[in-house]
């Protein structure tokens, strides 16, 4: 696809070229590009030019180009110009890819605000209240290509809270980062290690079911008194029960802490019974019921191969074993246990248990979209979609390439050259 507009003079970005902070700014200054970390004017116009165009919605285009305008994308392709004053970038040579997502991440909250201890059920609690816009950690998710996260509680609760799907960039105003608010309910399988009730992964799956039960009575104690025309007093409020109704009727879904291919099954069985959407997290056992999870439509985020490279090697070739099988897969950092940065490299590992190179690209970007129900802007390069993109100094899952600018909402929001390292 191509602009119908002649080719104007512009001004070009090559790679190699190192600016000092006060010539990056100039530079800045004078092609019309926004403050780093700041939203798209109507006017700002980006050309990414001459790279290698992994667009993760079909085949890569050689020595093409993305024009970004208004925060969006505007025209891919082979032939594609750019509008007067547009700033270029020169990416000849270089892998230009969406920006990636963690769908799995505890960042932009302090430690101490990831669990509810001694709570064990509290699907109220809503990872937004604890989001600090200022953290250290969105410098360094973007640092590493990651644009969009899911961000939540931990899994010491057997059901912690609500996740939230956001930018990593854009700076104080959450309601312009943020993609979707209920970004997935935290629930976690498997033995407790705390002395209290339950201990057991029996305890945990039977007072995950009991929950359920009580919120099915909730709604249907609710819907009694509308269908009765609302007399008399409405049934008191409950924010757990209110909150875990959005699962059972399908305005989120279940984001599943779980390892062992016992506790996959458990909640293979619990959906079942309830009817709630669920993706697992983590999933290292769920290569072995993958058929289980194939036929029922349920998508996995598989666990950071590279720090778990003593796993045995089933477990390493389980990303695979569950694609093969038709099961959507996503790859994680589960940061800040794991740096962003690795998040790529993640999936570059699982291309040597036989992930296609386009299919593990996925895994981090359209995949990872999809699951988060946020596909519609952001994950792939497409005309419409987020202006995110990340450009490499060579192939995206290759160790030794280094990310060389990092785009969110059609801007420049790290420029390697101009951090000086």
């Amino acid at each position: 696809m191509s602009l119908a507009t002649t080719e104007p003079p512009v001004r070009s970005v090559p790679f190699g070229m190192r600016l000092s902070p006060l010539g990056f700014g100039l530079l800045l200054a004078t092609s019309a590009a926004a403050p780093v970390g700041a939203h798209a004017q109507p006017n700002d116009a980006v050309l990414i030019r001459g790279g290698t165009i992994h667009t993760a919605a079909g085949a890569p285009i050689q020595n093409g180009s993305v024009l970004l305008r208004g925060g969006k994308i505007v025209a891919i392709g082979s032939t594609v110009t750019a509008p007067a004053g547009a700033r270029v970038i020169d990416a000849s040579g270089r892998d230009v890819v969406p920006g990636f997502i963690d769908n799995h991440a505890h960042i932009g909250a302090k430690t101490t605000d990831l669990n509810d201890f001694p709570m064990v059920i509290g699907p109220q609690h809503r990872f937004l209240d604890v989001i600090d816009a200022f953290s250290d950690d969105w410098k360094r998710a973007v640092s590493g290509g990651v644009t969009t996260v899911v961000t939540g509680p931990g899994s010491g609760e057997n059901v912690s809270g609500m996740a939230v799907v956001m930018k990593t960039f854009g700076g104080a105003d959450l309601s312009k980062r943020i993609l979707l608010e209920k970004g997935g309910m935290k629930f976690a399988m498997g033995p407790k290690s705390r002395d209290r009730y339950p201990t057991t992964s029996m305890g945990v799956a039977a007072s995950l079911r009991q929950y359920l039960i009580k919120t099915q009575e909730y709604l249907a104690a609710q819907k009694k008194w509308e269908d009765d025309g609302r007399k008399g007093n409405p049934p008191a409020r409950d924010l757990g029960y209110e909150s875990m109704a959005e699962v059972l009727t399908k305005r989120t879904y279940v984001r599943a802490h779980v390892h062992s291919a016992t506790d996959v099954m458990t909640l293979v069985r619990l959906k079942d019974e309830f009817g709630f959407d669920l993706t697992l997290h983590h999933s290292t056992e769920a290569y072995k019921v993958a058929p289980e999870l194939a036929k029922r439509g349920i998508s996995a985020v598989v666990l950071p191969l590279g720090p778990r490279i003593g796993i045995s090697e089933d477990a390493m070739a389980g990303p695979y074993l569950l694609w093969k099988a038709g099961v959507k897969i996503a790859m994680h950092a589960d940061a800040p246990v794991i740096d962003q940065k690795w998040l790529r490299l993640c999936a570059s590992l699982a291309m040597r248990y036989g992930i296609p190179e386009d299919e593990a690209l996925k895994m981090v970007t359209r995949n990872a979209a999809e699951i988060a129900r946020v596909a519609d802007r952001v994950g792939s390069l497409e005309v419409g979609k987020d202006g995110d993109l990340v450009i490499f100094d060579g192939p995206w899952y290759e160790p030794r390439s280094r990310v060389q600018f990092v785009l969110g909402d059609g801007q420049v929001i790290f420029d390697r050259a101009a951090e000086g390292n």
